[in-house]
């Protein structure tokens, strides 16, 4: 399965906590967020250019919007717009509520969706203990969030992938280890029952010998590429059968996030944290692009809605 993979380094970030890969198409542009280290950095596939945007606390995940020099970046508890070429960030158009946990909790991974909705998680930093997240669609125009999994319904909050044919979003929890599947609207968003609950159907358990889930994309194929970090590797699974249908192994003990982009969209571009002690691979921290034969993803990231 892995013959003729070609891995290499293209930017040597030195991420302490390299999560949040999106690709903008429209630019070129590979954007990912280093959380420990609070910022956020772009790679200029054309020109090579690595730019570091720093932050004043810690930058959950970010996403794209129409306009291709502003983004939205999630923080500990606020989204705001950033300004790129400035390096600016603007007045938060969404805090969450008190209520929702302040101390201890931050937004983590998400995404827009389809029809340009923010899907995003928030996280406990002891998650690893049982402390619970949440996940929510969170409306930049009206700064309204709508809670779609509260603390008895989720773990830790992460990877997200839409297969649009089927109306389905494909989410990851790195806590249970699984990932699920939830009907969505037209928009992208998953949909609750008559309980007010989301009706997600799990379709992968990851056995802990081969891995925790964290990042997800998916392939023009609509299989899911998953970010195995105690694996050293990238896991593509078949959400129709949950099969673990080929595993990437990597230069890299703690390989986090993943995407599709380049201009044919076949590079699997591939965010790490740090690695210490005996036995750390010498490229912890640096973006990797993975070509695997015959893979592509899908077109672009989505736009959120501003």
């Amino acid at each position: 399965m892995g013959e003729n993979v070609q891995i290499e380094v293209v930017v040597d970030a030195k991420t302490d906590l390299g999560e949040s890969p999106t690709w903008d198409a429209r630019i070129q542009r590979l954007y990912f967020v280093d959380i420990n280290s609070k910022n956020i950095q772009y790679w200029d596939s054309t020109t090579k250019n690595h730019v570091v945007i720093d932050a004043l606390e810690m930058v959950g995940t970010i996403a794209l919007t129409a306009d291709t020099n502003t983004i939205l970046a999630a923080m500990q508890r606020t989204i705001v717009p950033v300004d790129v070429q400035a390096k600016t960030f603007g007045k938060p158009l969404l805090t969450v509520p008190e209520d929702h946990g302040v101390d201890s909790m931050r937004f983590n991974d998400g995404k827009g969706s389809p029809g340009g909705a923010f899907i995003v998680g928030r996280m406990h930093a002891s998650w690893r203990n049982g402390e619970p997240g949440r996940l929510y669609r969170a409306d930049v125009k009206t700064g309204e969030l709508e809670d779609l999994m509260g603390p008895e319904a989720v773990g830790l909050p992460n990877g997200m992938a839409w297969d649009t044919a089927r109306r389905t979003m494909y989410f990851v929890d790195t806590y249970a280890g699984t990932i699920s599947a939830y009907d969505t609207n037209e928009a992208g968003v998953p949909v609750k029952g008559a309980d007010g609950k989301l009706q997600g159907r799990c379709i992968v358990k990851v056995p802990q010998e081969v891995g925790i889930p964290d990042g997800m994309t998916i392939d023009r194929d609509g299989n899911l590429w998953v970010a195995l970090p105690e694996g050293s590797a990238l896991g593509c699974y078949d959400p129709a059968t949950g099969e673990l249908k080929r595993k990437v192994e990597l230069p890299v003990k703690k390989p986090l996030a993943c995407t599709f982009g380049g201009p044919d969209l076949d590079q699997l571009f591939v965010t790490t944290r740090v690695e210490k002690g005996e036995g750390a691979s010498e490229l912890w921290g640096s973006i990797l692009s993975v070509k695997v034969p015959g893979v592509t993803g899908v077109a672009g990231a989505y736009l959120v809605n501003t």
